[in-house]
């Protein structure tokens, strides 16, 4: 604490404004309320922006945090997947009307968020997702630094496009004071040749206090007396790029030699194509479908083993959360979760489908000893590196180091819309 006090400066105080894109305490909105509870250590007040009333405005009040409401939009939009040609130039056409559309809802309320920035003091304006751009756009109005916290591909992991092209989007982004990658991989998937002022920092998913509480719940757990179903996990939004159909699959080809496995899938979505599969495959007796619950340490608790079936995941929140709670995780060898489980050590990596996976699944069963060394390995792993003090405290590094260049060497560097689209 006293070093960063030697960089601000006995009474100087950081008002950070944050910029969510949603409403919903999925991972983005999670990680940033980790943040800024991690962040109150520290000489900085927040600030947020938010689309509408949410579960993250309640979660907001509970903290006495101060926020705004303004109807923001995204640049992203789902691309054409017609073959036929007429519908594609349709799409397109359509395409282009929305993204004028959303710059134009933007540019709106530009002036009154910015008013509202200004009333709050603001030193730095903080976007917590690559998905929305008016955060920038507020920071070249007002002059002030902007940093940009990249949580995902857009294109790999979701699906989705940016409104004026992956080129230009990533030229803007990368015209931001600094920008934070959660993970190697997304710092690769966004950083351009002549990029600077990037950092990797890992999303801290709680504190190290509760690390050790959650392992002493797992040092307590009894062997039940009747041999229950090896249960496994798999939690997030419910979408094809997350893997739930190799789940399903997996647990399927499992049943033929383990009667006794059993498959929980926590999250909301697109839910009906996988359950249409295990009606299917006959797997209603073994695949629970939880919906979304607010607390997901009840489905790692629930389970033995957590799996990670998507192939293009950030950095994988979920994995770092089941690490938490003494679990061991099979995850996909790609991507952030390549970079967080070391496979034999930390964790299970496989790559390929539902054989594969199958097969991951079948050793933690057969062994399970050495699934609990695992899981233990897992949980040392994640207390050390992605606790939210180590998340908070690289953050704020970054925002005292901002702060550092303004109107030195950051002031050719900070957001200039006009040069992005011309240069």
């Amino acid at each position: 604490m006293k070093r960063h006090e030697e960089k601000l400066g006995d009474s100087q105080v950081i008002r950070v404004v944050f910029f969510t894109h949603y409403t919903l305490l999925y991972g983005a909105n999670r990680s940033l309320l980790n943040l800024i509870d991690g962040l109150k250590d520290y000489p900085v007040i927040p600030y947020v922006i938010a689309p509408k009333e949410g579960d993250i405005t309640r979660a907001l009040q509970e903290r006495n945090i101060s926020y705004a409401i303004f109807p923001m939009v995204r640049w992203i939009e789902k691309p054409d997947s017609s073959s036929n040609f007429l519908t594609q130039v349709k799409n397109q056409l359509d395409h282009q009307i929305g993204s004028l559309k959303r710059i134009k809802q933007n540019l709106k309320i530009l002036e009154p968020i910015v008013e509202k920035i200004r009333g709050w003091k603001a030193d730095i304006l903080y976007t917590n997702s690559s998905v929305l751009p008016i955060g920038a756009l507020a920071a070249y109005k007002a002059k002030l630094p902007h940093i940009w916290h990249l949580r995902e591909f857009v294109d790999l992991d979701y699906g989705l496009k940016f409104d004026w092209g992956n080129a230009l989007a990533k030229k803007i982004i990368n015209r931001s004071n600094a920008k934070i990658a959660i993970s190697k991989a997304i710092y690769s998937h966004f950083s351009q040749p002549k990029s600077r002022d990037y950092h990797i920092i890992y999303n801290g998913i709680a504190r190290q206090s509760e690390f050790d509480y959650l392992r002493q719940q797992f040092e307590n757990q009894t062997t039940p007396q009747k041999p229950k179903p090896f249960t496994f996990c798999l939690i997030g939004k419910i979408n094809r790029s997350k893997g739930h159909e190799t789940a399903v699959r997996a647990i399927s080809l499992l049943q033929k030699k383990f009667k006794h496995s059993k498959l929980l899938i926590v999250g909301d979505g697109e839910d009906q194509p996988i359950k249409q599969l295990v009606n299917q495959l006959c797997l209603n007796h073994c695949v629970e479908f939880w919906g979304r619950i607010e607390d997901p340490f009840k489905a790692y608790l629930a389970s033995d083993a957590v799996l990670m079936c998507s192939k293009n995941e950030g950095m994988g929140r979920v994995t770092v959360e089941a690490m938490a709670a003494c679990k061991p995780v099979i995850g996909y060898d790609n991507a952030g979760t390549s970079e967080i489980i070391t496979h034999g050590k930390t964790g299970l990596l496989y790559y390929g489908d539902a054989i594969e996976l199958s097969a991951a699944m079948e050793q933690l069963i057969e062994q399970p000893q050495w699934g609990r060394e695992l899981a233990l390995a897992g949980w040392k792993l994640a207390r050390e590196q992605f606790c939210i003090e180590v998340y908070a405290e690289k953050v704020y590094e970054v925002l005292i180091s901002t702060l550092a260049l303004k109107g030195s060497t950051h002031q050719s560097t900070q957001f200039d819309l006009s040069k992005a689209f011309i240069s």
